[in-house]
């Protein structure tokens, strides 16, 4: 049997996974729907709705280069995940466990995460989020936590300290932890 027949394909008709014979994510293709404009001062807002947060994911992975004071969100059934200059970011708060999951793909345990690791701009983000979070709105600082399972790299919310998140692809629970971040602002030093 040759390596490309035991590729398994999973399609729901707008998200598209192909898993290898180990389990893990080879491609996953999105359909792209229109993006919805909404201008504020000088700010452009693009938003769209998705299935889910793996098609959120891979919607917002899949644009080129943004613009400064361009924001692109896409809202879904889990909650709304949202992409600028500097990388992933979030406006509330996200699901973290019982996710809208195309095909959950053998998620009978809980796995160490492989990594957790930035996406874009990490000193920016870092300092976005703690000019959020020190002026009272809600801010978390997002990073791509690779599963231990299937190795997808979702793009999660995260926290000082231990952390449990379900994989956006194959619905494995994962453990994880951060370290406390020390970002320094003109307000003084915040935590994130």
């Amino acid at each position: 049997m040759s390596w490309l027949s035991k590729i398994f394909k999973h399609n729901n008709g707008a998200v598209q996974v192909q898993y290898g014979t180990e389990g893990k994510v080879i491609s996953v293709n999105v359909k792209q729907n229109d993006w919805k404009l909404l201008v504020k001062g000088n700010k452009k807002y693009f938003s769209q709705k998705a299935i889910s947060l793996l098609a959120a994911a891979e919607i917002l992975r899949k644009i080129p280069t943004i613009p400064q004071l361009n924001y692109y969100e896409v809202d879904t059934p889990d909650g709304i995940l949202g992409r600028d200059l500097n990388g992933f970011y979030t406006i509330a708060v996200l699901k973290t466990a019982n996710l809208k999951i195309e095909y959950n793909l053998n998620k009978t345990n809980t796995v160490e995460s492989k990594s957790l690791m930035d996406f874009g701009n990490m000193i920016a983000n870092q300092s976005t989020a703690a000019l959020l979070k020190s002026s009272g709105h809600y801010a978390k600082l997002v990073l791509m936590m690779e599963c231990g399972q299937c190795g997808y790299k979702s793009p999660i919310e995260t926290e000082a300290g231990e952390m449990v998140r379900q994989c956006y692809c194959c619905g494995t629970t994962n453990k994880t932890n951060r370290a406390v971040i020390n970002v320094f602002t003109q307000k003084g030093l915040v935590q994130i």
